[in-house]
C-alpha cells in the first residue's frame, strides 16, 4: 500500500447503491461518487462466493478503487472458553483469506474484551493468538496487514498503547486508527494538538511508515463514561473532524480513511472535499 495522499471511502456498500447487498456494485458506486476506496464488511460472518471475490478483485483493479476489510463482531481472543478463542482465530483467518482473494491489503477487527481480566494478561493472550494467525497465514502465502482496531469502549482491548505494543511484537500487525473511538475512549483527544500528538506518538514508536500507510476510521459518535454508544453523522456529533483533517494533512499522512457514519458516502464525500481543499 503506497498512496501519495489519503483515500476516502465507506465502511461497506454505499447507501445509494441500487443493489445494496452487492459489493461489486458498491465499488462501481464508489467510483461514480468520486470516492477512492471501500471497506468490505464481514461483520456478521465471512460469507462470499468465490465468483464474487474474483469479480470484486477485477472491478477494484479496473476502476482503481482499493479495498480494505472488517472482520466479524464475534471475535474475542480473550474468551472464557478455549473453543471460542479458537473460533475467533478461525474467523480472523477466514476474513484474511477472503480479503486476499478480493485483493484487499489491510483488514481490521475488534480483537478482544477484557472480561474483568488484567489488561496485561489480555495483551499476552491477544499477542499469542496473533502470532499463531501470522504463522498460519504465512504458510498459506497470504500477505495482509492485520489491523486490530482502536476500540471505543473501555471494556474492550484496543487502546492506543496496546495497539502500539502489539505492532512492535507481531510483524504483520499495524493499528487501525479509529479517531472517533479514541475520542470516545479517552473523552479528550478531540482537537488539532491532540490529534497531532497522537500521530507524533505513532511516528516515534512505530517509525515514519506508520503515517505513510494508515488505515483510519472516522464517524460522528456519541459516548458516556464507558466509551462509545453509537455512530452518528459527523454534523450531529461533537467529534472535531475538521481539525483531524488538518492534522492528517499537516503530518503528511497517507492511506485509507474509511467513513462509518450512518450516512456513509455523504460524510465520506464531505471529509474528502474538506481535506482536498486544505
Amino acid at each position: 500500500m503506497a498512496f501519495d495522499r489519503l483515500l476516502f471511502g465507506t465502511a461497506g456498500v454505499p447507501n445509494s447503491t441500487v443493489k445494496k447487498n452487492n459489493p461489486v456494485e458498491g465499488v462501481k458506486r464508489i467510483h461514480e461518487l468520486g470516492l477512492d476506496c471501500m471497506q468490505l464488511e464481514f461483520a456478521h460472518g465471512v460469507r462470499m462466493k468465490e465468483e464474487v471475490s474474483s469479480a470484486l478483485r477485477k472491478v477494484s483493479y479496473e476502476l482503481g478503487v482499493p479495498l480494505t476489510s472488517h472482520g466479524p463482531y464475534y471475535i474475542n481472543l480473550n474468551a472464557r472458553e478455549q473453543d471460542k478463542i479458537d473460533s475467533s482465530v478461525e474467523r480472523i483467518i477466514q476474513t484474511a483469506k477472503i480479503s486476499d482473494l478480493c485483493g484487499a491489503e489491510s483488514m481490521t477487527f475488534h480483537a478482544a474484551f477484557y472480561m474483568k481480566d488484567s489488561p496485561y494478561d489480555v495483551f499476552d493472550l491477544v499477542e499469542k493468538s496473533l502470532n499463531v494467525i501470522e504463522e498460519r497465514l504465512s504458510r498459506l502465502d497470504i500477505e495482509i496487514e492485520l489491523r486490530p482496531e482502536l476500540t471505543g469502549k473501555t471494556s474492550q482491548f484496543g487502546s492506543l498503547e496496546e495497539l502500539i505494543s502489539l505492532s512492535k511484537s507481531v510483524a504483520s500487525c499495524k493499528p487501525c486508527m479509529d479517531f472517533s473511538h479514541l475520542y470516545a475512549r479517552t473523552g479528550s483527544v478531540n482537537d488539532y494538538n491532540g490529534f497531532c500528538e497522537t500521530l507524533e506518538t505513532l511516528k516515534t514508536e512505530l517509525g515514519a511508515n506508520a503515517l505513510n500507510e494508515m488505515h483510519i476510521h472516522i464517524s460522528g459518535i456519541s459516548s458516556n463514561s464507558k466509551g462509545d454508544l453509537k455512530h452518528l453523522n459527523l454534523e450531529k456529533s461533537k467529534f472535531n473532524w475538521k481539525e483531524l483533517m488538518k492534522a492528517l494533512k499537516d503530518m503528511n499522512c497517507h492511506g485509507y480513511v474509511v467513513c462509518n457514519s450512518p450516512n456513509l458516502e455523504v460524510d465520506a464525500a464531505m471529509l474528502k472535499q474538506y481535506y482536498m481543499a486544505l
